[in-house]
C-alpha cells in the first residue's frame, strides 16, 4: 500500500471506520472535545455513532427558493437532484440516515401533497486530508466547516468541486468551481429543541443572486 493510500485509509478509519468496523468519533474529532461537550446530550447521541441507522420524521415549516434558486433546482435534476426542485409550507418529510462503506448516507424525502415525493441524497465522508466533505450526485463535492455555537451544530460550505476518476490511477482529479458559478454558501444548523425534537435549518446564499434556498423544520427519531 502506498503512503498516500495508507494515509487515506487511516483518516477514513479514524472518522467513519471501515465496513463492519465503524467508530463513533468522526464528528467528535473534527469539532474537538471542548466543543463536542458543549453540545446537548441529544445532539451528541444523534451524531456520535455513524454506524447507526435511523429515520427522523417531521415536517418543514417552509421550503422556499427565489427565482434563480428555482431555475437552478430545475437544472440540477439533470445531476440527480442535489437540491429540492419544489417549494411549499408545512411539508411532511423523512430524513433517512444510514452508514455506508465511505461514510454516512443522508436522504431527505419531501412528501408533497401531490406525488411524487422529492429525494435529496448525499454522503458525508472524511477526506484524506481530514476535512469533512459532502458528496452529492454527479461527482459534485462540497467541503464543509463544522463548529458549535450556543449549543447548536453548524455546517458551512467552504468550496465546491467535481471529483473525477483518472483512468488507470487510484487518485481523482478535483475541478474546483469559482464562487460565482457555485450554488453559493450553504449554512445548515442543527439545534436541539428538547423532548426528542430538533430543528433543521438550511440557507443557501449566492454572492450575486442572494438567498437561493431556505428551509426549516422540526424532526424527531421515528418511534420516539
Amino acid at each position: 500500500m502506498s503512503a498516500q493510500a495508507l494515509e487515506a485509509a487511516t483518516a477514513h478509519a479514524r472518522a467513519f471506520g471501515t465496513p463492519g468496523q465503524l467508530t463513533p468519533r468522526g464528528l467528535r474529532d473534527l469539532l474537538g472535545e471542548p466543543a463536542w461537550q458543549r453540545l446537548p446530550a441529544a445532539v451528541r447521541e444523534r451524531f456520535g455513532d455513524p454506524s447507526r441507522t435511523v429515520d427522523y420524521v417531521g415536517r418543514f415549516d417552509i421550503v422556499r427558493a427565489n427565482l434563480a434558486g428555482r431555475a437552478l433546482a430545475w437544472l440540477c435534476q439533470l445531476l440527480g437532484t442535489p437540491v429540492v426542485p419544489r417549494t411549499g409550507r408545512d411539508v411532511p418529510a423523512i430524513v433517512h440516515v444510514s452508514p455506508s462503506g465511505r461514510g454516512v448516507d443522508w436522504t431527505r424525502e419531501y412528501c408533497w401533497p401531490e406525488p411524487p415525493p422529492s429525494l435529496v441524497r448525499s454522503t458525508k465522508v472524511i477526506a484524506p486530508d481530514g476535512s469533512l466533505v459532502e458528496e452529492l450526485p454527479a461527482h459534485l463535492c462540497m467541503q464543509l466547516a463544522v463548529h458549535e455555537a450556543a449549543g447548536a451544530l453548524h455546517f458551512i460550505s467552504r468550496c465546491y468541486y467535481f471529483s473525477l476518476p483518472i483512468p488507470l490511477r487510484r487518485d481523482r482529479l478535483k475541478l474546483f468551481l469559482p464562487r460565482w458559478l457555485s450554488p453559493g454558501t450553504v449554512h445548515v444548523e442543527h439545534r436541539d429543541e428538547a423532548g426528542g425534537w430538533f430543528r433543521f435549518t438550511m440557507t443557501v446564499t449566492h454572492p450575486m443572486l442572494g438567498e437561493l434556498f431556505y428551509q426549516t423544520g422540526r424532526f424527531h427519531a421515528q418511534g420516539d
